[in-house]
Protein backbone atom coordinates (compact mmCIF):
# COMPACT_ATOMS: atom_id res chain seq x y z
CA UNK A 1 0.00 0.00 0.00
CA UNK A 2 1.53 3.39 -1.13
CA UNK A 3 -0.17 6.44 0.59
CA UNK A 4 -0.28 9.84 -1.46
CA UNK A 5 0.33 7.93 -4.99
CA UNK A 6 -1.92 9.56 -7.43
CA UNK A 7 1.26 10.95 -9.31
CA UNK A 8 4.99 11.77 -8.66
CA UNK A 9 6.99 9.45 -6.96
CA UNK A 10 4.38 7.86 -5.22
CA UNK A 11 2.61 7.25 -8.33
CA UNK A 12 5.86 5.90 -10.06
CA UNK A 13 6.29 3.42 -7.19
CA UNK A 14 3.21 2.05 -7.21
CA UNK A 15 3.44 1.65 -10.93
CA UNK A 16 7.29 -0.57 -10.50
CA UNK A 17 5.76 -2.94 -7.13
CA UNK A 18 2.53 -3.66 -9.42
CA UNK A 19 4.72 -4.61 -12.33
CA UNK A 20 7.06 -5.87 -9.94
CA UNK A 21 4.29 -8.41 -8.46
CA UNK A 22 1.57 -8.97 -11.15
CA UNK A 23 -0.04 -11.19 -11.27
CA UNK A 24 -0.73 -12.35 -7.94
CA UNK A 25 0.09 -9.32 -6.18
CA UNK A 26 -2.39 -7.01 -4.93
CA UNK A 27 -1.10 -3.03 -4.79
CA UNK A 28 -3.14 -0.02 -3.05
CA UNK A 29 -2.84 3.59 -3.31
CA UNK A 30 -4.91 5.97 -1.81
CA UNK A 31 -6.12 9.51 -2.72
CA UNK A 32 -7.57 12.47 -0.77
CA UNK A 33 -9.94 12.86 -3.60
CA UNK A 34 -12.29 10.10 -5.44
CA UNK A 35 -11.80 11.60 -9.13
CA UNK A 36 -7.63 11.46 -8.20
CA UNK A 37 -8.04 7.74 -7.33
CA UNK A 38 -9.81 6.71 -10.16
CA UNK A 39 -7.76 8.54 -12.41
CA UNK A 40 -4.58 6.78 -11.15
CA UNK A 41 -6.06 3.44 -11.38
CA UNK A 42 -7.70 3.78 -14.97
CA UNK A 43 -4.19 4.98 -16.11
CA UNK A 44 -2.05 2.72 -14.90
CA UNK A 45 -5.14 -0.08 -16.34
CA UNK A 46 -4.27 1.21 -19.07
CA UNK A 47 -0.65 -0.06 -18.84
CA UNK A 48 -1.76 -3.54 -18.15
CA UNK A 49 -1.49 -3.33 -14.11
CA UNK A 50 -4.35 -4.22 -11.76
CA UNK A 51 -4.43 -1.66 -8.95
CA UNK A 52 -6.48 -0.78 -6.18
CA UNK A 53 -7.34 2.52 -4.44
CA UNK A 54 -8.38 3.84 -0.75
CA UNK A 55 -9.68 7.06 0.75
CA UNK A 56 -6.79 8.56 2.61
CA UNK A 57 -6.02 12.58 4.35
CA UNK A 58 -2.53 12.70 5.48
CA UNK A 59 -4.05 15.65 7.34
CA UNK A 60 -7.20 14.04 8.93
CA UNK A 61 -6.87 12.76 12.51
CA UNK A 62 -9.45 9.65 11.65
CA UNK A 63 -8.18 8.78 8.46
CA UNK A 64 -5.18 6.28 9.10
CA UNK A 65 -6.91 4.67 11.37
CA UNK A 66 -9.84 4.19 8.75
CA UNK A 67 -7.08 3.15 6.27
CA UNK A 68 -5.66 0.00 8.66
CA UNK A 69 -9.07 -0.86 9.33
CA UNK A 70 -10.48 -1.14 5.21
CA UNK A 71 -7.12 -2.99 4.68
CA UNK A 72 -6.84 -5.25 7.65
CA UNK A 73 -10.50 -6.34 6.92
CA UNK A 74 -10.14 -6.83 3.35
CA UNK A 75 -6.30 -9.18 3.49
CA UNK A 76 -5.24 -9.41 7.08
CA UNK A 77 -2.29 -7.61 7.27
CA UNK A 78 0.38 -5.81 4.97
CA UNK A 79 3.53 -6.54 3.58
CA UNK A 80 4.25 -3.05 2.42
CA UNK A 81 3.40 -0.12 3.59
CA UNK A 82 4.54 3.34 2.40
CA UNK A 83 3.93 7.13 3.19
CA UNK A 84 4.46 9.00 0.69
CA UNK A 85 2.23 11.85 0.85
CA UNK A 86 2.83 15.33 2.21
CA UNK A 87 1.93 19.18 2.63
CA UNK A 88 4.08 20.55 0.43
CA UNK A 89 5.59 23.99 1.57
CA UNK A 90 4.36 27.01 -0.80
CA UNK A 91 6.91 29.08 -2.49
CA UNK A 92 6.98 32.77 -1.01
CA UNK A 93 4.67 31.81 1.40
CA UNK A 94 6.36 32.50 5.25
CA UNK A 95 6.54 29.77 7.68
CA UNK A 96 3.77 31.77 9.91
CA UNK A 97 1.29 30.54 7.41
CA UNK A 98 2.51 27.56 6.38
CA UNK A 99 3.89 25.53 9.42
CA UNK A 100 0.73 25.03 10.87
CA UNK A 101 -0.94 22.84 8.45
CA UNK A 102 2.45 21.43 7.34
CA UNK A 103 3.57 20.22 11.08
CA UNK A 104 -0.47 19.23 11.70
CA UNK A 105 -0.12 16.76 8.19
CA UNK A 106 3.56 15.92 7.76
CA UNK A 107 4.42 15.23 11.39
CA UNK A 108 1.57 13.96 13.68
CA UNK A 109 0.03 12.57 10.26
CA UNK A 110 3.19 10.47 10.14
CA UNK A 111 3.02 9.68 13.37
CA UNK A 112 -0.64 8.68 13.27
CA UNK A 113 -0.08 6.26 10.27
CA UNK A 114 2.70 4.49 11.68
CA UNK A 115 0.43 3.75 14.96
CA UNK A 116 -2.44 3.06 12.79
CA UNK A 117 -0.54 0.74 9.96
CA UNK A 118 1.90 -1.22 12.62
CA UNK A 119 -0.66 -3.20 13.92
CA UNK A 120 -1.35 -5.16 10.74
CA UNK A 121 1.91 -5.41 9.22
CA UNK A 122 2.47 -9.31 8.34
CA UNK A 123 6.27 -10.82 9.09
CA UNK A 124 9.14 -9.61 6.87
CA UNK A 125 6.82 -6.18 6.49
CA UNK A 126 8.35 -3.14 4.97
CA UNK A 127 7.11 -0.08 6.70
CA UNK A 128 8.81 3.06 4.61
CA UNK A 129 8.34 6.84 5.43
CA UNK A 130 9.30 9.03 1.95
CA UNK A 131 11.38 11.97 4.13
CA UNK A 132 13.96 14.35 2.74
CA UNK A 133 17.67 14.35 3.29
CA UNK A 134 16.88 17.93 5.13
CA UNK A 135 16.04 15.72 8.40
CA UNK A 136 19.34 15.13 10.00
CA UNK A 137 20.65 17.12 13.14
CA UNK A 138 22.68 18.67 10.63
CA UNK A 139 20.16 20.98 9.49
CA UNK A 140 19.85 22.50 13.18
CA UNK A 141 22.22 24.87 15.47
CA UNK A 142 23.54 22.42 18.28
CA UNK A 143 21.21 24.26 20.39
CA UNK A 144 18.08 22.97 18.94
CA UNK A 145 19.45 19.92 18.50
CA UNK A 146 18.89 17.88 21.95
CA UNK A 147 15.23 17.93 20.90
CA UNK A 148 15.35 15.70 18.92
CA UNK A 149 17.46 12.88 20.47
CA UNK A 150 16.01 9.69 19.21
CA UNK A 151 18.17 8.01 21.86
CA UNK A 152 16.29 9.55 24.60
CA UNK A 153 12.85 11.09 23.57
CA UNK A 154 9.13 8.92 22.32
CA UNK A 155 7.62 10.81 19.16
CA UNK A 156 5.18 12.01 21.40
CA UNK A 157 7.73 13.99 22.78
CA UNK A 158 9.41 14.88 19.38
CA UNK A 159 6.40 15.96 18.01
CA UNK A 160 5.76 18.45 21.23
CA UNK A 161 8.80 20.22 19.96
CA UNK A 162 7.39 20.40 16.61
CA UNK A 163 4.37 22.21 18.38
CA UNK A 164 6.72 24.46 20.44
CA UNK A 165 8.27 25.21 16.79
CA UNK A 166 5.30 26.19 14.99
CA UNK A 167 4.50 28.67 18.14
CA UNK A 168 7.64 30.28 17.72
CA UNK A 169 6.90 30.72 13.78
CA UNK A 170 3.10 31.78 14.27
CA UNK A 171 4.77 34.66 16.93
CA UNK A 172 7.25 35.57 14.40
CA UNK A 173 10.47 34.17 16.99
CA UNK A 174 11.43 30.83 15.28
CA UNK A 175 14.52 32.17 13.08
CA UNK A 176 15.42 34.20 16.16
CA UNK A 177 16.13 30.75 18.01
CA UNK A 178 17.69 29.52 15.44
CA UNK A 179 15.08 27.60 13.69
CA UNK A 180 15.70 27.21 9.37
CA UNK A 181 13.81 29.99 7.67
CA UNK A 182 12.14 27.50 5.16
CA UNK A 183 9.65 25.38 7.25
CA UNK A 184 10.06 22.57 4.96
CA UNK A 185 13.58 21.79 6.63
CA UNK A 186 12.06 21.46 10.05
CA UNK A 187 8.84 19.52 9.04
CA UNK A 188 11.28 17.08 7.64
CA UNK A 189 13.53 16.66 10.52
CA UNK A 190 10.77 15.71 12.55
CA UNK A 191 9.20 13.74 10.28
CA UNK A 192 12.64 11.54 10.19
CA UNK A 193 12.96 11.92 14.10
CA UNK A 194 9.15 10.57 14.85
CA UNK A 195 10.40 7.59 12.46
CA UNK A 196 13.46 6.70 14.07
CA UNK A 197 11.89 7.16 17.75
CA UNK A 198 9.05 5.21 16.75
CA UNK A 199 11.09 2.34 14.96
CA UNK A 200 13.14 1.57 18.28
CA UNK A 201 9.52 1.92 20.67
CA UNK A 202 8.52 -1.00 17.80
CA UNK A 203 11.78 -2.92 18.02
CA UNK A 204 11.44 -3.12 21.85
CA UNK A 205 8.28 -5.01 21.62
CA UNK A 206 8.82 -8.91 21.30
CA UNK A 207 5.36 -9.21 20.96
CA UNK A 208 5.73 -8.03 17.40
CA UNK A 209 5.92 -9.95 14.18
CA UNK A 210 9.66 -10.96 13.43
CA UNK A 211 11.55 -9.34 10.71
CA UNK A 212 9.76 -6.26 10.08
CA UNK A 213 11.83 -3.22 9.16
CA UNK A 214 10.78 0.06 9.60
CA UNK A 215 12.80 3.52 8.34
CA UNK A 216 12.51 6.95 6.35
CA UNK A 217 13.96 7.35 2.86
CA UNK A 218 15.11 10.67 0.82
CA UNK A 219 14.42 10.21 -3.01
CA UNK A 220 16.76 12.22 -3.52
CA UNK A 221 15.99 15.50 -5.96
CA UNK A 222 13.11 14.62 -8.40
CA UNK A 223 11.36 16.65 -10.47
CA UNK A 224 7.45 16.58 -9.40
CA UNK A 225 4.67 19.45 -8.74
CA UNK A 226 6.00 20.47 -5.24
CA UNK A 227 9.86 20.72 -6.48
CA UNK A 228 9.10 22.71 -9.55
CA UNK A 229 8.59 25.43 -8.23
CA UNK A 230 12.02 25.43 -6.09
CA UNK A 231 14.32 24.52 -9.11
CA UNK A 232 15.40 28.03 -9.21
CA UNK A 233 15.86 29.26 -6.16
CA UNK A 234 15.96 26.31 -3.23
CA UNK A 235 17.34 23.93 -5.86
CA UNK A 236 18.96 26.18 -8.22
CA UNK A 237 21.75 24.44 -10.35
CA UNK A 238 21.03 21.22 -9.26
CA UNK A 239 20.04 18.23 -11.46
CA UNK A 240 16.80 16.29 -10.77
CA UNK A 241 15.48 12.75 -11.65
CA UNK A 242 12.38 11.85 -12.81
CA UNK A 243 10.30 10.15 -10.53
CA UNK A 244 10.54 6.85 -12.06
CA UNK A 245 14.20 6.90 -11.23
CA UNK A 246 13.79 7.91 -7.72
CA UNK A 247 11.33 5.03 -7.53
CA UNK A 248 13.77 2.59 -8.04
CA UNK A 249 15.24 2.48 -4.71
CA UNK A 250 12.59 3.09 -2.67
CA UNK A 251 11.46 -0.52 -4.51
CA UNK A 252 14.74 -1.45 -3.28
CA UNK A 253 13.91 -0.73 0.26
CA UNK A 254 10.37 -1.99 0.11
CA UNK A 255 11.34 -5.56 -1.12
CA UNK A 256 14.61 -6.08 0.93
CA UNK A 257 14.70 -10.21 0.93
CA UNK A 258 13.30 -11.68 4.19
CA UNK A 259 15.96 -12.11 6.67
CA UNK A 260 17.37 -8.93 6.33
CA UNK A 261 18.24 -6.69 9.39
CA UNK A 262 19.09 -3.65 8.29
CA UNK A 263 18.55 -0.66 7.79
CA UNK A 264 16.57 -0.38 10.35
CA UNK A 265 15.37 3.04 12.21
CA UNK A 266 17.47 4.52 9.38
CA UNK A 267 17.30 7.41 6.74
CA UNK A 268 17.48 6.04 3.77
CA UNK A 269 18.86 7.68 0.65
CA UNK A 270 20.23 5.90 -2.79
CA UNK A 271 20.47 2.95 -0.83
CA UNK A 272 22.78 4.17 1.78
CA UNK A 273 22.26 5.09 5.39
CA UNK A 274 22.59 9.41 6.05
CA UNK A 275 23.70 9.57 9.66
CA UNK A 276 20.95 11.05 11.42
CA UNK A 277 23.69 12.51 14.10
CA UNK A 278 22.03 11.41 17.06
Amino acid sequence: MIAGATRGIGLALVRALARAWQPTGRVYLTARRPQDGESAVAALAGEGLHVDWLPFDLGDPASPAALAAALHARHGGLDVAVLNGAYAPRADVPASEDARPMIEANNHGTLRFLRAVAPILNENARLVIVASGFGTLASLPESLRPLFDTTRHGPDAINAAMDRYVAAAEAGTAQAAGWPAWVNIPSKLGQVAVTRSFAREYAGNRANPAGVLINAACPGLTLTDATREFMDTVFKGRAAQTPDEAARDLVWLCTLPPGSRTPYAELVRHRQVLPFGD
